[in-house]
């Protein structure tokens, strides 16, 4: 089966080397060589300074880097009709012909926009998501066995964590990232969206919905969707599972 990644860099944009060292160790874990990562924006002068014009391109190098305008969303442009036009929905065909050349080099692509989230309440929010659709139904009319899944794939887990008294005092204030200690990077960053990760001190616990690690403040920290302090697990993988499906990150296959 040929798997296609879609991905959102909203929150890596000064972050851009850290990002590609965890897709990296992730991939090669899985014993997959470096990614090839497509940007499918229409216009690429944004505020994130590692993804403005040209830059994550000239990090990565050509080898490693496509831009596809042809995939670009057109409303970003014109600001009238549908707020998802595809530039040239037959582009979806490169784009799978590009997967599939890659993976000859045992190499998968990632194809990106800046929206943080596929969908948002079950709606289409970006329009990687239609993207995804078109090149899912380009695949079955060539044929073709297509996984499509938002960055890094995988089905949901469980994760424990132990953390200092400090630490969890600010996960009982709400914080929204948890650190990610006691594992490689290629274990944190490769975490699929809707996991559970249970935190401890002593005998307090909290669980919370968590997904890859992110790269925040000098430090790697898995993101937190969703915090509970009830201690039934299945409650919160419950949550995971309808967080997941809400904000698209679930598998398509064609």
């Amino acid at each position: 089966m040929l798997t296609l990644f879609s991905f959102g860099y909203y929150g890596w944009g000064n972050s851009t080397p850290q990002l590609v060292q965890a897709v990296d160790a992730v991939e090669r874990s899985r014993g997959y060589e470096p990614p090839v990562f497509v940007d499918i924006r229409i216009r690429r002068a944004v505020r994130a300074v590692g993804f403005s014009g040209n830059a994550f391109g000239d990090l990565l190098g050509e080898n490693r880097h496509q831009w596809m305008k042809t995939l670009g969303n057109r409303h970003i442009e014109t600001r009238t009709g549908p707020r998802i036009q595809i530039a040239e929905p037959a582009a979806v065909n490169d784009l799978l012909d590009l997967a599939m050349h890659a993976a000859e080099e045992r190499r998968r692509i990632i194809f990106f926009c800046g929206c943080e989230r596929p969908r948002l309440n079950g709606r289409v929010n970006c329009h990687r998501t239609t993207v995804a659709t078109w090149t899912m139904l380009a695949a079955k009319r060539r044929g073709l066995s297509v996984e499509i899944v938002e960055w890094p794939g995988g089905e949901p887990s469980l994760i424990d964590l132990g953390v200092g008294r400090e630490e969890f005092g600010a996960l009982l204030l709400g914080r929204l990232s948890i650190p990610a200690k006691g594992m490689s990077l290629a274990e944190s960053a490769g975490i699929a969206w809707g996991s559970t990760a249970r935190t401890h001190y002593d005998d307090q616990q909290m669980t919370a919905v968590t997904g890859p690690a992110q790269f925040h403040r000098r430090h790697w920290q898995l993101p937190v969707l969703f915090w509970s302090q009830n201690k039934n697990l299945t409650d919160t993988r419950r949550k995971g599972a309808s967080l997941r499906k809400a904000y698209g990150f679930e598998a398509k296959y064609s």
